[in-house]
């Protein structure tokens, strides 16, 4: 910045310097024209002789004076200087004397030519304009000094947050302390400490997250170690198949929840744009209730759909993961013979989809923290990852819907999930 204003200072002042240069050319000119008028109503002869240097020489800046009369006859203030026809009005004549600028008058028959040095004029010219000169050079110098240590102190604690910000650890997420920034930049400060926050937040849902994971991840692996031991000391066939079974079985519960825990993760950390498009609400639901056919018959849970819900704007993935996950839960936690109602309605002009069942529930103190990962209510006698209910609140922060659990009419779980506005 301090660049800028000096590059256009110099510029104010090239600028000023040229002005002055032309007003002292204007001024010279105005004192030839005024001597010729006025020289030319004198009598003859005299004109010359007023200024006539001395010994014939002409000084640096003396008036060059020539007066032509009525008959032709030529009187001049230093002899050969200059030519026979002289233009009237203004002139820049090349003479032995280098080039001088003239003006030549009339009057009857009679005209009067006065002219100075270009060279002189200009030397004097300069001198004028670096003596009107010196006093703005040095205000420009010292406004710029002055503007230059105003800077500085305004921009100190600038300068003290960049020196914190490079001494910092690259893993120190705590706020920046302010060194007193100027109001202007506060708001830039808080903005950043609440990113630290934000992203020291982050970090540790994602170390937390991976610590449960890893922990969840122990009990399947050990689990199929110890049955492909029994496999290996099977002494029967029959026992070595059981051990197969209970081993493929383990297999597919850890496939299953590293299935789990990645479509979790991909939820929590995706950044691509949704793929919102217009969808049959009820068809969709009705393709859920078909995936979750095979396990709800092999328990004998009924799954009801209700409700008058038309189409709805939506992330096909997310709608699916979300109503998805809250079937497969009440299916996989409610006993045999239990009842599942899933309704799709209109609700203050919002569709709003709810899941009940008539299983086991869940205290209303454990609610909130069942939508953690890996959390699991102390009454569900069913084992599971604890994954279900986060990926659907993972799914609804994503899309920007509202998840919310409660106690269902039919005696288990209700989970219902505010989509926004669609069209019945």
């Amino acid at each position: 910045m301090m660049l800028i204003l000096l590059v256009i200072a110099t510029l104010q002042i090239g600028f000023v310097y040229r002005a002055l240069l032309k007003e002292a050319d204007e001024v010279f000119d105005a004192q030839l024209k005024q001597a010729a008028q006025a020289l030319v109503l004198t009598a003859p002869t005299q004109s010359t002789a007023l200024v006539s240097p001395e010994a014939g020489k002409a000084e640096e800046l003396d008036l060059l004076i020539r007066e032509r009369g009525s008959s032709g006859e030529l009187h001049s203030t230093v002899d050969g200087v200059f030519p026979e026809q002289v233009p009237l009005g203004f002139a820049d004549l090349h003479t032995s004397l280098g080039e001088i600028r003239v003006f030549t008058a009339r009057r009857a028959d009679r005209d009067v030519s006065v002219g100075q040095r270009l060279a002189a004029r200009r030397e004097l010219a300069r001198e004028i304009a670096f003596s009107a000169l010196w006093p703005l050079l040095f205000l420009a110098v010292a406004g710029l000094l002055l503007l230059y240590l105003i800077v500085r102190s305004v921009l100190a604690p600038v300068t003290e947050l960049e020196r914190q910000i490079g001494r910092r650890d690259p893993g120190a997420l705590t706020p920046i302390v302010d060194p007193g920034l100027p109001l202007e930049m506060s708001p830039l400060l808080v903005a950043t400490n609440g990113l630290l926050e934000r992203l020291s937040k982050a970090l540790e849902h994602q170390r937390r997250f991976l610590a449960d994971a890893a922990h969840e991840l122990r009990t399947p692996i050990a689990a199929i170690g110890l049955q492909n031991t029994l496999v290996a000391r099977a002494d029967s066939d029959q026992e070595r198949q059981l051990a197969l079974e209970a081993q493929g079985a383990g297999i597919r519960r850890a496939s299953a929840l590293v299935d789990q825990l990645m479509r979790l993760s991909r939820l929590e950390t995706a950044d691509a744009p949704l793929q919102v498009a217009e969808l049959d609400l009820m068809s969709e639901i009705l393709g859920l209730v078909d995936l979750h056919r095979s396990e709800s018959e092999a328990k004998h849970i009924s799954i009801d759909l209700t409700g008058t819900a038309g189409s709805v704007h939506a992330d096909a993935g997310l709608l699916s993961a979300v109503i998805g996950n809250l079937m497969g839960n009440a299916v996989r936690h409610c006993p045999p013979g239990s009842k599942v109602v899933i309704e799709a309605a209109v609700r203050d002009a919002s569709i709003v989809v709810t899941v009940d069942d008539n299983g086991p529930g869940i205290p209303e103190g454990d609610l909130p923290a069942m939508l953690r990962p890996f959390h699991r209510s102390a009454a569900s006698g069913t084992p599971g990852s604890g994954l279900g209910l986060a990926i659907a609140q993972a799914a609804c922060e994503r899309a920007g819907w509202t998840l919310n659990l409660s106690r269902s009419p039919l005696g288990g779980l209700r989970a219902s999930v505010q989509l926004g506005t669609g069209n019945a």
